[in-house]
């Protein structure tokens, strides 16, 4: 636990809570808002056209990294703040339609951005890899509970308004600290506990089927999310607000229960709770009791979302495009819920029980292969390691395998030493320093030293050079 509450791990949860918070808060009253100058359709509409927007802005964060080295990055983020601040005033003032949903698409182009950065950042800074879906579970939570709070104790929505601008600047402060600790990740000043997590053997199928996977399960629990509303819509049962708080819940349990052997599980998880969601469809389609539809379907939402956000930060550290690859999950699930809308209401509305039940099936059947193939690519990585020691590696005690390295490299005796406490320290460079009794500046030539004759990049590259390298 105390690696998870670690200092970068804090600013990491605070950055994806503030996130959730201001994204939700910033939809929930753009709909408030768009409702005073069209109808109930237009509002579905305009929420459609804002989601599209924030994909635009997820998939736009590289070509926005690109502007910030030409531009002064503190710059660009005050104006971006400054921007969105002017947006979300045009939003609570609802003049007109037109005016009201330019300004909507331009904030949560924004916000897509913002993301994306919140994902990329955090899937590479985070200390101890293996903890990825604690720490969005606890997010999410927090995001969701803070929304919940702000929509129950707040009742003006001047001062919601206000409140969304305040935290979207806290989060523009923490995306900075964010940024600042993945430089000194690429200069080798970095605290980390644990350099592996789960890996996938081919990184591209591995994407590709989780890609799928998210697709699929976006229509599965977009249709679930309007069976609710419809059924809300007409009057029959009010929702309420309670179930935003059993949402949150759902989230962070969902974290703990990832993160078990490994994240082993957490496809397998996954699979249930979209059986489950599947089911909830045909029980309210077929009459069944709404309350239980209801529940199981904020429970197996908030599995999801940190599912897809836990499976692409984690595949991101392996691709290329990283910074699209991080938050590529959740564009997925906003561009899906925008194009399925449409269809999955007007086929719930057609009463048409068999059509549904079938479709619902069939999409089940798809989900089920890409989810095999995603953990099939994780198992087969994890199998590799397993038999790496008898089949790949003569055995060699710690000490042995230390010397052929350091002799395979040209090691000195002082490089050595510090390769082995970087080895198995959780200290930070100051901390490691101390304990070697060397100076910080004395300790970066010897880290930069070791990359140079192991052509790696940083603290992280080292031990993963070593962790993987073969006499």
């Amino acid at each position: 636990m105390r690696q998870l509450f670690c200092t970068k791990n804090i600013t990491i949860i605070l950055s994806l809570a503030l996130f959730n918070f201001v994204f939700l808060s910033a939809e929930y009253l753009f709909d408030g808002m768009m409702a005073y100058v069209t109808d109930s359709q237009g509002v579905v509409h305009a929420q459609n056209f804002i989601l599209g927007a924030s994909v635009i802005g997820f998939l736009g964060f590289p070509a926005f990294c690109r502007l910030c080295k030409k531009v002064d990055k503190y710059l660009v983020s005050f104006l971006c703040a400054i921007i969105c601040a002017i947006c979300l005033f045009f939003i609570y003032g609802h003049d007109s339609y037109g005016l009201t949903l330019t300004a909507g698409l331009i904030c949560f182009a924004l916000f897509g951005i913002a993301g994306s950065a919140v994902c990329f950042y955090g899937a590479q800074t985070i200390v101890n890899r293996r903890q990825t879906a604690k720490v969005i579970g606890i997010a999410y939570a927090l995001g969701v509970f803070l929304q919940y709070l702000n929509n129950n104790l707040v009742k003006n929505q001047l001062f919601q308004t206000t409140v969304i601008m305040t935290f979207m600047a806290v989060l523009l402060i923490l995306l900075h600290l964010m940024n600042n600790n993945y430089v000194s990740l690429q200069k080798g000043d970095y605290e980390i506990s644990d350099s592996t997590a789960p890996q996938a053997a081919n990184p591209k199928v591995a994407a590709v089927s989780l890609l799928l996977a998210v697709v699929f399960m976006t229509c599965i629990f977009s249709t679930l999310d309007n069976a609710v509303t419809l059924v809300h819509a007409s009057g029959d049962f009010d929702i309420g607000q309670w179930p935003r708080l059993l949402l949150a819940v759902s989230g962070l349990v969902a974290g703990f229960l990832y993160d078990l052997k490994e994240r082993k599980y957490m496809s397998i998880m996954m699979y249930v709770v979209t059986l489950l969601a599947t089911i909830c469809i045909v029980v309210i389609e077929m009459g069944g009791t709404f309350v239980s539809g209801l529940i199981l379907f904020y429970i197996s939402a908030g599995f999801f979302v940190v599912f897809f956000m836990t499976g692409f930060m984690d595949l991101s550290y392996q691709m290329r495009q990283a910074r699209i690859w991080a938050g590529i999950g959740r564009a997925t699930n906003n561009l899906c819920a925008v194009l399925t809308s449409a269809i999955s209401v007007a086929l719930l509305s057609s009463a048409n029980r068999m059509a549904i039940l079938i479709v619902a099936l069939l999409f089940f059947a798809v989900i089920n292969a890409a989810l095999f193939l995603y953990y099939a690519q994780l198992h087969e990585h994890t199998g590799k390691k397993e038999q790496l020691p008898q089949d790949a590696v003569s055995p060699m005690s710690e000490e042995e395998r230390m010397e052929a390295f350091a002799q395979a490299f040209k090691l000195t005796e002082r490089e050595r030493e510090v390769l082995q406490v970087l080895l198995r320290s959780e200290d930070n460079v100051q901390e490691i320093a101390e304990e070697l009794a060397i100076s910080r500046a004395a300790l970066y030539r010897h880290i930069t030293s070791l990359n140079e004759k192991t052509n790696t990049k940083s603290r992280v590259g080292i031990m993963q050079f070593y962790y993987n390298w073969k006499k």
